[in-house]
């Protein structure tokens, strides 16, 4: 639907009959005044006087958008809405009531987040277009809202509420009754994704962030990045890292600088952990989000290799297929070396 602009215009249709009207009572008027006291002298000043309030309010409407310009909103199509569980079950049938039932799974653990996508986004000053809502359990319930930006980069917000809280906001949203000034109340900036990023011609020192990317079930989700570092006494967890930062942490764990190293990227991880037979062992774990369908894989080799193939991943996003499975064991792998 297009958008109406407001100018400051004449309607010149009423100014026109309203002029007329106000001339042709002014003259009867003038009729009735010089015979006031005959029969028909009383009949024309009434008759005048009217048509000059009704020729005044022809004038006034003509005139009133250049006088005082009223603030017209853009016409705006109905927000439309589609909903989207964990499952990655969708559903164009939501109702405060509905929601609620998905809050009270998050609560009793019955699901881990569901996603509210706006068909038709809502423009919120200062932060871009509002293209999502994701609501996830973390130690509270907590609302992730994805606002891209006039450059195609995205903004990503969050606040953690209540169930009841959560359940009103949603409410207010799906009735259109949300005031904008409640973004600014209590929200925190998670993420800021710049568009169309400059790359770094050294490919090697480039730094992996965060990325906002459509998942199978056509919902927004963070492309999710952490190099984990593991001393004997410590951890250390890195959000933004380069290629480069990887080789290091492959390097460290051969020369028995650290015990292990954990590359997660995406929905996968991989483990770095020394090895009797070769330098290096990496153990490969898909989908790390799921549970029931993760599965385990095993590849040995020297340091050079090692690095290879995570920067390959890195930039390529796919591993060889030699790899061992090793999903029956590799739990109690894991444990051992954490």
């Amino acid at each position: 639907m297009k958008e109406t602009k407001n100018r400051k215009r004449l309607h010149l249709a009423a100014l026109i009959l309203g002029a007329y009207a106000v001339c042709l009572g002014f003259g009867l008027v003038l009729a009735g005044l010089e015979d006031l006291r005959g029969a028909v002298g009383p009949i024309r000043l009434l008759l005048g006087l009217g048509m000059m309030g009704f020729g005044l309010f022809g004038v006034w409407d003509g005139l009133r958008d250049k006088l005082h310009p009223q603030e017209k909103h853009p016409l705006k199509s109905p927000t439309q809405y589609i909903l989207t569980d964990n499952s990655g079950n969708r559903t164009s049938n939501i109702t405060a009531e509905r929601i609620r039932e998905e809050l009270e799974k998050l609560r009793e653990g019955e699901r881990d987040s569901f996603h509210l996508q706006l068909l038709t986004p809502l423009e919120i000053p200062e932060w871009g277009e509002l293209k999502q809502i994701s609501c996830t359990v973390q130690t509270t319930l907590t609302l992730l809202a994805f606002f891209q930006t006039a450059d195609s980069g995205w903004r990503i917000r969050t606040k953690a509420m209540d169930l009841e809280a959560i359940a009103g906001w949603f409410r207010s949203l799906l009735e259109e009754s949300l005031p904008l000034s409640g973004w600014n109340d209590g929200w925190e900036t998670l993420e800021e994704i710049p568009g169309n990023p400059q790359e770094s011609e050294d490919s090697e020192n480039q730094e992996f962030r965060t990325w906002v990317l459509k998942n199978r079930a056509e919902t927004y989700t963070i492309w999710h990045r952490q190099l984990t570092i593991v001393g004997e006494a410590w951890r250390n967890e890195y959000r933004f890292f380069t290629a480069h930062d990887v080789e290091l942490a492959a390097q460290g764990v051969y020369e028995g600088k650290y015990q292990c190293a954990i590359l997660e990227w995406g929905s996968s991880s991989f483990d770095l952990l020394p090895d009797e037979a070769e330098q290096l062992q990496v153990i490969w774990c898909t989908n790390i989000r799921d549970e029931k369908a993760r599965r385990y894989f095993r590849k040995a080799g020297t340091v050079t290799q090692v690095k290879f193939w995570l920067i390959q991943y890195l930039n390529e996003g796919y591993m060889d297929e030699y790899w061992d499975e090793i999903t029956d064991h590799a739990n109690l792998q894991r444990r051992t070396y954490k």
